[in-house]
């Protein structure tokens, strides 16, 4: 599901509780994925397909996603218009 980045309502339940995160790509093992998916440590992130820590040379943000806190929903947002 595709939502504008201005929008804060969830189109699935109508919650005002989007969260949104950065979508991920981590180029080693090729996963791609929104940020909360990558677990936290002290040192950073690490990658939960192949486990290993993210180096900033190795991953780049590609998109930016939204999860409802409320339903859980997952979306992608849609690039500002240029």
């Amino acid at each position: 599901m595709q939502i504008e980045a201005d929008q804060s309502v969830c189109p699935e339940c109508g919650a005002a509780r989007l969260v949104f995160s950065p979508v991920v790509h981590h180029m080693l093992c090729a996963y791609v994925g929104p940020q909360f998916d990558f677990a936290e440590t002290p040192a950073g992130l690490t990658c939960p397909k192949c486990r290993r820590e993210l180096r900033a040379s190795e991953a780049e943000i590609v998109e930016t996603s939204a999860r409802c806190a409320n339903c859980h929903a997952e979306m992608m947002v849609s690039p500002p218009a240029s």
